[in-house]
Protein backbone atom coordinates (compact mmCIF):
# COMPACT_ATOMS: atom_id res chain seq x y z
CA UNK A 1 0.00 0.00 0.00
CA UNK A 2 1.26 3.32 -0.87
CA UNK A 3 1.19 6.36 1.56
CA UNK A 4 -1.80 8.70 1.44
CA UNK A 5 -1.76 11.51 -1.36
CA UNK A 6 -1.07 14.39 1.23
CA UNK A 7 1.65 12.74 3.27
CA UNK A 8 3.11 11.18 0.21
CA UNK A 9 3.43 14.71 -1.10
CA UNK A 10 4.92 16.26 1.70
CA UNK A 11 7.22 13.31 1.68
CA UNK A 12 8.02 14.44 -1.64
CA UNK A 13 8.45 17.46 -1.02
CA UNK A 14 10.92 17.43 1.40
CA UNK A 15 13.25 15.12 -0.17
CA UNK A 16 13.27 17.78 -3.39
CA UNK A 17 14.31 20.60 -0.85
CA UNK A 18 16.72 18.46 0.74
CA UNK A 19 18.00 17.78 -3.14
CA UNK A 20 17.92 21.61 -3.98
CA UNK A 21 19.75 22.14 -0.60
CA UNK A 22 22.72 19.28 -1.20
CA UNK A 23 23.20 20.79 -4.66
CA UNK A 24 23.76 23.93 -3.39
CA UNK A 25 26.43 22.55 -1.07
CA UNK A 26 27.80 21.08 -4.79
CA UNK A 27 27.60 24.33 -6.55
CA UNK A 28 28.69 26.59 -3.66
CA UNK A 29 31.79 27.41 -5.46
CA UNK A 30 30.40 29.34 -7.81
CA UNK A 31 30.00 32.12 -5.36
CA UNK A 32 33.97 32.27 -4.82
CA UNK A 33 34.50 32.75 -8.27
CA UNK A 34 31.80 35.71 -8.73
CA UNK A 35 33.72 37.47 -6.05
CA UNK A 36 37.23 37.25 -6.87
CA UNK A 37 36.15 38.06 -10.43
CA UNK A 38 34.21 41.61 -9.56
CA UNK A 39 37.06 42.34 -7.08
CA UNK A 40 40.15 41.45 -9.42
CA UNK A 41 38.29 43.81 -11.72
CA UNK A 42 37.46 46.21 -9.87
CA UNK A 43 33.44 46.50 -10.71
CA UNK A 44 32.74 47.12 -6.95
CA UNK A 45 35.67 50.21 -6.67
CA UNK A 46 33.10 51.63 -9.55
CA UNK A 47 30.32 52.43 -7.56
CA UNK A 48 29.86 55.53 -5.98
CA UNK A 49 26.68 57.29 -3.65
CA UNK A 50 24.68 56.79 -6.55
CA UNK A 51 23.31 53.96 -8.28
CA UNK A 52 25.19 53.19 -11.44
CA UNK A 53 24.49 51.95 -14.72
CA UNK A 54 26.23 48.05 -15.71
CA UNK A 55 27.55 49.43 -19.35
CA UNK A 56 28.77 52.32 -16.94
CA UNK A 57 30.55 49.85 -14.79
CA UNK A 58 32.27 47.68 -18.18
CA UNK A 59 33.33 50.84 -19.90
CA UNK A 60 35.30 51.59 -16.39
CA UNK A 61 36.31 48.34 -15.75
CA UNK A 62 37.54 47.80 -19.73
CA UNK A 63 35.28 44.98 -19.50
CA UNK A 64 32.27 43.50 -21.78
CA UNK A 65 29.19 44.69 -21.42
CA UNK A 66 26.89 42.01 -21.11
CA UNK A 67 29.24 40.20 -19.06
CA UNK A 68 29.72 42.85 -16.57
CA UNK A 69 25.82 42.70 -16.42
CA UNK A 70 25.49 38.67 -15.57
CA UNK A 71 27.92 39.05 -13.20
CA UNK A 72 26.27 42.29 -11.54
CA UNK A 73 23.33 39.71 -11.09
CA UNK A 74 25.47 36.79 -10.06
CA UNK A 75 26.54 39.45 -7.32
CA UNK A 76 22.59 40.58 -6.88
CA UNK A 77 21.97 37.49 -5.99
CA UNK A 78 24.45 37.06 -3.32
CA UNK A 79 23.31 40.06 -1.47
CA UNK A 80 25.92 42.37 -2.48
CA UNK A 81 24.93 44.91 -4.61
CA UNK A 82 21.15 45.28 -5.28
CA UNK A 83 19.50 45.27 -9.34
CA UNK A 84 17.18 48.32 -9.47
CA UNK A 85 16.11 47.22 -12.79
CA UNK A 86 16.95 48.75 -16.17
CA UNK A 87 20.95 48.00 -15.87
CA UNK A 88 20.82 49.69 -12.85
CA UNK A 89 22.77 48.84 -9.69
CA UNK A 90 23.68 49.59 -6.14
CA UNK A 91 26.08 48.11 -3.95
CA UNK A 92 24.92 46.60 -0.50
CA UNK A 93 26.52 47.21 3.56
CA UNK A 94 28.07 43.83 2.34
CA UNK A 95 29.66 44.60 -1.15
CA UNK A 96 31.02 47.66 0.61
CA UNK A 97 33.30 45.51 2.44
CA UNK A 98 34.74 44.38 -0.81
CA UNK A 99 35.80 47.75 -1.68
CA UNK A 100 39.69 48.24 -1.75
CA UNK A 101 39.09 51.43 -0.05
CA UNK A 102 37.23 50.06 3.09
CA UNK A 103 37.97 49.94 6.39
CA UNK A 104 37.24 46.61 7.13
CA UNK A 105 37.89 45.22 3.43
CA UNK A 106 37.70 41.74 2.92
CA UNK A 107 38.66 42.27 -0.79
CA UNK A 108 42.47 40.77 -0.02
CA UNK A 109 40.97 38.00 1.50
CA UNK A 110 38.67 37.17 -1.86
CA UNK A 111 41.28 37.56 -4.04
CA UNK A 112 43.31 34.77 -1.97
CA UNK A 113 40.70 32.14 -1.83
CA UNK A 114 40.03 32.75 -5.38
CA UNK A 115 43.67 32.54 -6.34
CA UNK A 116 45.77 30.41 -4.11
CA UNK A 117 43.30 28.48 -1.82
CA UNK A 118 41.35 28.25 -5.16
CA UNK A 119 44.18 25.96 -6.88
CA UNK A 120 45.27 24.57 -3.46
CA UNK A 121 41.58 22.89 -2.66
CA UNK A 122 41.90 20.97 -6.05
CA UNK A 123 44.28 18.97 -4.28
CA UNK A 124 42.03 18.06 -2.11
CA UNK A 125 41.42 14.36 -2.71
CA UNK A 126 45.34 13.54 -2.82
CA UNK A 127 46.22 15.48 0.35
CA UNK A 128 43.41 12.69 1.81
CA UNK A 129 44.86 10.04 -0.13
CA UNK A 130 48.51 11.17 1.30
CA UNK A 131 48.09 13.57 3.92
CA UNK A 132 50.58 15.76 2.72
CA UNK A 133 49.86 19.10 1.01
CA UNK A 134 49.93 20.32 -2.29
CA UNK A 135 53.78 21.55 -3.83
CA UNK A 136 53.23 24.92 -3.25
CA UNK A 137 52.41 23.80 0.96
CA UNK A 138 54.95 23.10 3.74
CA UNK A 139 58.26 25.09 4.46
CA UNK A 140 59.05 24.97 0.67
CA UNK A 141 56.11 26.84 0.07
CA UNK A 142 56.24 30.05 2.47
CA UNK A 143 59.93 30.34 1.94
CA UNK A 144 59.85 30.16 -1.78
CA UNK A 145 56.82 32.97 -1.63
CA UNK A 146 59.60 35.97 -2.21
CA UNK A 147 59.94 34.09 -5.62
CA UNK A 148 56.18 34.79 -6.58
CA UNK A 149 55.70 38.52 -5.23
CA UNK A 150 52.15 38.67 -6.99
CA UNK A 151 50.93 35.39 -5.01
CA UNK A 152 52.76 36.86 -1.43
CA UNK A 153 51.42 40.19 -1.84
CA UNK A 154 47.79 39.15 -2.44
CA UNK A 155 48.58 36.69 0.77
CA UNK A 156 49.77 39.19 3.14
CA UNK A 157 47.43 42.02 2.48
CA UNK A 158 44.83 39.01 2.94
CA UNK A 159 46.42 38.54 6.45
CA UNK A 160 46.55 42.23 7.32
CA UNK A 161 42.68 42.47 6.78
CA UNK A 162 42.29 39.53 8.86
CA UNK A 163 44.34 40.24 11.20
CA UNK A 164 43.35 44.04 12.03
CA UNK A 165 40.19 42.78 13.01
CA UNK A 166 40.65 39.87 15.57
CA UNK A 167 43.24 42.51 16.78
CA UNK A 168 40.76 44.32 18.29
CA UNK A 169 39.36 41.31 20.60
CA UNK A 170 42.76 40.27 21.11
CA UNK A 171 43.80 43.58 23.38
CA UNK A 172 40.39 43.44 24.72
CA UNK A 173 40.65 40.01 26.32
CA UNK A 174 44.40 39.83 26.84
CA UNK A 175 46.08 42.83 29.40
CA UNK A 176 49.45 43.50 28.19
CA UNK A 177 50.24 46.54 30.04
CA UNK A 178 52.82 44.56 32.47
CA UNK A 179 54.53 44.27 29.27
CA UNK A 180 57.73 46.04 27.92
CA UNK A 181 58.36 44.20 24.94
CA UNK A 182 56.68 42.20 23.03
CA UNK A 183 57.76 39.91 19.66
CA UNK A 184 55.19 38.81 16.69
CA UNK A 185 56.49 35.61 15.85
CA UNK A 186 55.50 35.38 12.27
CA UNK A 187 54.16 38.64 12.53
CA UNK A 188 53.90 39.27 8.76
CA UNK A 189 53.61 43.35 8.55
CA UNK A 190 52.76 43.82 11.67
CA UNK A 191 48.96 44.43 12.22
CA UNK A 192 48.55 42.68 15.12
CA UNK A 193 51.64 44.26 16.61
CA UNK A 194 50.11 47.61 15.41
CA UNK A 195 47.11 47.43 17.17
CA UNK A 196 48.51 45.85 20.68
CA UNK A 197 51.19 49.21 20.54
CA UNK A 198 48.41 51.77 19.90
CA UNK A 199 46.17 50.46 22.52
CA UNK A 200 49.25 50.35 24.95
CA UNK A 201 51.88 53.24 24.05
CA UNK A 202 54.28 52.37 27.21
CA UNK A 203 55.32 48.78 24.43
CA UNK A 204 58.13 48.62 22.35
CA UNK A 205 57.64 45.53 19.97
CA UNK A 206 59.43 43.61 16.51
CA UNK A 207 57.62 41.98 13.71
CA UNK A 208 59.93 38.61 13.28
CA UNK A 209 59.52 37.14 10.01
CA UNK A 210 60.81 36.30 6.78
CA UNK A 211 63.64 38.58 5.28
CA UNK A 212 61.15 39.38 1.80
CA UNK A 213 58.68 41.02 3.48
CA UNK A 214 61.37 43.96 5.48
CA UNK A 215 59.96 46.71 3.13
CA UNK A 216 56.22 46.24 3.26
CA UNK A 217 56.44 45.67 6.84
CA UNK A 218 58.60 48.69 7.82
CA UNK A 219 56.45 50.88 5.78
CA UNK A 220 52.85 49.53 7.44
CA UNK A 221 54.62 50.46 10.83
CA UNK A 222 55.65 53.74 9.27
CA UNK A 223 51.98 54.65 7.93
CA UNK A 224 50.26 53.19 11.40
CA UNK A 225 52.95 56.24 13.33
CA UNK A 226 54.85 53.54 15.07
CA UNK A 227 58.04 53.66 13.55
CA UNK A 228 59.92 54.80 16.61
CA UNK A 229 58.18 51.83 19.15
CA UNK A 230 58.34 49.16 16.49
CA UNK A 231 60.31 47.43 13.98
CA UNK A 232 60.79 44.64 11.34
CA UNK A 233 63.18 41.89 12.34
CA UNK A 234 63.60 38.89 9.42
CA UNK A 235 64.56 35.75 10.90
CA UNK A 236 63.87 31.90 10.05
CA UNK A 237 61.16 30.76 12.92
CA UNK A 238 62.72 27.64 12.29
CA UNK A 239 66.45 28.30 12.98
CA UNK A 240 66.13 31.11 16.11
CA UNK A 241 64.06 33.99 17.55
CA UNK A 242 65.63 37.29 19.34
CA UNK A 243 65.68 36.75 23.47
CA UNK A 244 64.17 38.39 26.68
CA UNK A 245 61.04 39.82 25.18
CA UNK A 246 58.14 39.35 27.66
CA UNK A 247 55.74 37.99 25.64
CA UNK A 248 56.09 36.19 22.32
CA UNK A 249 52.28 36.48 20.17
CA UNK A 250 51.94 33.36 17.47
CA UNK A 251 48.87 34.35 15.96
CA UNK A 252 47.79 31.70 13.59
CA UNK A 253 51.09 30.89 13.15
CA UNK A 254 50.55 27.06 14.44
CA UNK A 255 47.94 25.91 12.54
CA UNK A 256 49.86 26.30 9.50
CA UNK A 257 52.37 23.58 10.41
CA UNK A 258 52.11 19.68 11.46
CA UNK A 259 53.41 18.73 14.62
CA UNK A 260 56.95 18.28 14.10
CA UNK A 261 57.56 21.70 12.66
CA UNK A 262 54.93 22.87 15.17
CA UNK A 263 56.86 21.47 18.26
CA UNK A 264 60.35 22.59 16.18
CA UNK A 265 58.95 26.50 16.35
CA UNK A 266 57.66 26.26 19.94
CA UNK A 267 61.05 25.13 21.37
CA UNK A 268 62.93 28.10 19.50
CA UNK A 269 60.09 30.23 20.81
CA UNK A 270 60.45 28.48 24.50
CA UNK A 271 64.27 29.10 24.12
CA UNK A 272 63.99 32.62 23.51
CA UNK A 273 61.37 33.30 25.84
CA UNK A 274 63.74 32.07 29.04
CA UNK A 275 62.53 31.74 32.37
CA UNK A 276 60.17 35.08 32.77
CA UNK A 277 58.52 35.29 29.16
CA UNK A 278 55.17 34.11 28.01
CA UNK A 279 54.40 32.15 25.02
CA UNK A 280 51.26 33.02 23.67
CA UNK A 281 49.19 31.39 20.72
CA UNK A 282 46.00 32.41 19.34
CA UNK A 283 44.38 30.16 17.79
CA UNK A 284 40.71 29.03 16.78
CA UNK A 285 39.84 25.87 18.55
CA UNK A 286 38.30 22.44 17.20
CA UNK A 287 35.76 21.49 19.46
CA UNK A 288 36.54 17.73 21.48
CA UNK A 289 33.18 16.53 19.01
CA UNK A 290 31.55 18.29 15.96
CA UNK A 291 27.96 19.64 16.27
CA UNK A 292 28.64 19.64 20.33
CA UNK A 293 28.93 23.83 20.16
CA UNK A 294 25.66 25.59 21.05
CA UNK A 295 23.41 27.11 18.35
CA UNK A 296 25.24 30.47 18.35
CA UNK A 297 28.38 28.99 17.86
CA UNK A 298 27.80 27.39 14.79
CA UNK A 299 29.16 29.56 12.32
CA UNK A 300 32.43 29.70 14.26
CA UNK A 301 32.78 26.00 14.66
CA UNK A 302 32.06 25.78 10.27
CA UNK A 303 34.84 28.03 9.82
CA UNK A 304 37.68 26.57 11.81
CA UNK A 305 36.24 23.13 10.08
CA UNK A 306 36.75 24.93 7.01
CA UNK A 307 40.30 26.15 8.19
CA UNK A 308 40.81 22.45 8.84
CA UNK A 309 40.51 21.36 5.54
CA UNK A 310 42.23 24.46 3.85
CA UNK A 311 45.47 23.62 6.13
CA UNK A 312 45.33 20.19 5.43
CA UNK A 313 45.56 21.11 1.54
CA UNK A 314 47.61 24.12 1.78
CA UNK A 315 50.03 24.10 4.30
CA UNK A 316 49.89 20.57 5.86
CA UNK A 317 48.87 22.52 9.14
CA UNK A 318 45.57 21.29 10.87
CA UNK A 319 43.51 23.30 13.69
CA UNK A 320 43.47 21.64 16.68
CA UNK A 321 41.29 21.09 20.08
CA UNK A 322 42.37 22.56 23.48
CA UNK A 323 43.93 19.31 24.47
CA UNK A 324 45.73 18.82 21.44
CA UNK A 325 47.69 22.16 21.28
CA UNK A 326 48.37 21.49 25.60
CA UNK A 327 50.05 17.97 24.35
CA UNK A 328 52.06 19.89 21.72
CA UNK A 329 53.05 22.55 23.80
CA UNK A 330 53.83 19.76 26.68
CA UNK A 331 56.11 18.20 23.91
CA UNK A 332 58.19 21.51 23.28
CA UNK A 333 58.82 22.15 27.07
CA UNK A 334 55.76 24.51 27.41
CA UNK A 335 53.12 24.22 29.82
CA UNK A 336 49.71 26.04 29.45
CA UNK A 337 48.83 27.97 32.09
CA UNK A 338 45.14 29.12 30.77
CA UNK A 339 43.05 29.26 27.96
CA UNK A 340 41.21 32.99 27.38
CA UNK A 341 38.59 33.51 24.71
CA UNK A 342 37.85 36.33 22.75
CA UNK A 343 34.68 38.03 22.20
CA UNK A 344 35.20 36.35 18.31
CA UNK A 345 36.42 33.08 17.11
CA UNK A 346 39.55 33.01 18.59
CA UNK A 347 41.17 31.98 22.25
CA UNK A 348 44.35 33.02 23.74
CA UNK A 349 46.54 30.11 24.92
CA UNK A 350 49.35 31.32 27.45
CA UNK A 351 52.01 29.36 28.17
CA UNK A 352 55.37 28.98 30.16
Amino acid sequence: MGLPSDEGASQASATAELRADTAALITGCWSTQVIHAAVRLGVLDRFGAEAVASHEIAAAAGAHPQATLRLLRALAILGLCRDLGGGRFELTPAGRLLRADAPDSLAALARHWGSRTWQALAHLEESVRTGSPWSRGGREGFTSMAQRPEEAAVLNQSMVEQTLQVAREIVEAYDFSPLREVIDVGGGYGALLSVVLERYPHLRGVSADLAYMAPEASAFLAARGLAHRARFLPVDFFETLPAGADAYLLKYIIHDWNDRDAVEILRNTRIAAGGHGAVLLIERLLPERIGSEPPDRARAEAAVVCGDINMMVATGGLERTQSEYRALLETAGLALARVIPTSGAFHILEAH
